[in-house]
């Protein structure tokens, strides 16, 4: 079992940056502080439920300690989606009463977000485990300003008052969410009273040491829902995504580039503008980047066309850079009948999934670079 050293931190001057292995060792000694926060920016591949992150977060939490849930995005919900913090907005038990749901591509953290009027309500249930608990000690609404007040209400358990919640201001705001419940099985909702809110999602945090991952992460997003040249969208996207700490980005995009067409040189210039917003607010974060291994899915370029452009790049400007080829092999046609689903893009959760989340956890907790060389053959 890994053990958190329950050691003092030291100056931030003496952390280097390196890539997630690297910065999960420095926390792990004790360099760091108590929480490593990771955000991790992809499409359907990290935002679906059961894909890899779950697992992933699960293993790790369970061995060094889980700090909360970080951002939990109205878009597609909490890292431990489907487990521990249940929110869909595909279920009526969590998401209804008239809400406009945005286009993907906005300078969100999760490339959406949902405008209410009144009525309209959302929740997010919670359920510990023995070995992760789901208990908040500080929680914030992350909104998009218009100009104009509006009025919204909340509580954490169906037993309790609601709380009035006001929101006003212009462009990127946060409000605190006092009240957080004294148990971990809370049950959070959110109702708009008047006006016509747009949100974003909350960031919520407990007491306790160890992983926090965000999940900024869209399905269906290619790279160019995660960059753009217009100066006001890059100014609302780093003032949003600035309010979700991050000691490392893991960012896995490309499966949709493949998907629609785009061209190698312009996945890698979005990329680069992506790592270039990144740097601009968190200088001292970890950046990460993992390129999808290669399905049935017929298209102009394979993975590899995305990583030969990648892959140099990443290295020249000392980013993490790992390759999920490498976990499951060169030969798409033995692995994709069990790994692959039937739509030949995503994982199957208990085959395909179950190596991703393995990968990960042997990059970054393992300490492997990520080179094919340490990946066991098949």
């Amino acid at each position: 079992m890994l053990v958190v050293d329950d050691t003092r931190p030291v100056a931030a001057a003496m952390v280097e940056v390196g890539d997630a292995r690297e910065r999960f060792a420095q926390w792990r000694e004790g360099k760091a502080g108590k929480v490593l926060a990771v955000s991790v920016i992809g499409d359907s591949y990290s935002a679906g439920q059961d894909f890899y992150l779950n697992k992933l977060v699960q293993r790790v939490a369970g061995e060094v300690g889980f700090a909360g849930p970080g951002y939990v995005g109205f878009n597609h919900g909490a890292a431990l989606g489907g487990t521990h913090f249940k929110y869909t907005r595909s279920s009526e038990k969590y998401f209804g009463g008239g809400w406009d749901v945005s286009s993907l591509g906005q300078a969100s953290p999760d490339s959406r977000t949902v405008t209410g009027r009144p009525g309209a309500w959302l929740q997010i249930d919670a359920n510990p485990t023995p070995r992760i608990s789901t208990a908040v000690t500080q929680a914030k609404l992350l909104y998009l300003g218009n100009g104009e007040s509006s009025e919204l209400r909340y509580r954490w358990t169906p037993s309790e008052d609601w709380k009035p919640l006001t929101l006003a201001g212009s462009g990127v705001q946060e409000v605190p969410l006092p009240g957080t419940p004294t148990a971990a099985d809370w049950a959070f909702k959110l109702e708009v009273v008047k006006g016509a809110p747009t949100l974003f999602g909350l960031w919520m945090s407990n007491d306790q040491n160890g992983v926090r991952v965000s999940k900024l992460a869209a399905s269906g997003a290619a790279s160019a829902d995660f960059y753009h040249k217009d100066p006001h969208w890059q100014t609302q996207w780093k003032a949003a995504v600035s309010k979700i700490p991050a000691d490392v980005y893991l960012i896995m995009l490309g499966g949709n580039d493949q998907g629609f067409g785009v061209k190698p040189e312009a996945y890698l210039q979005n990329v680069q503008g992506l790592v270039g917003m990144i740097r601009e607010i968190q200088p001292k974060a970890s950046i990460n980047l993992i390129m999808r291994q290669d399905t049935t899915r017929s298209s102009a370029y394979p993975m590899s066309a995305y990583a030969q452009v990648l892959q140099p790049w990443a290295h020249e400007q000392h980013l993490g850079y790992a390759n999920l080829q490498c976990a499951f092999g060169p030969d798409v046609k033995r692995y994709a009948a069990a790994m692959i689903g039937p739509d030949k893009i995503h994982p199957v959760p208990a085959t395909g999934g179950k190596v991703i989340a393995d990968y990960f956890y042997g990059w970054i907790v393992g300490g492997h670079t990520g080179n094919c060389s340490e990946i066991p053959t098949r």
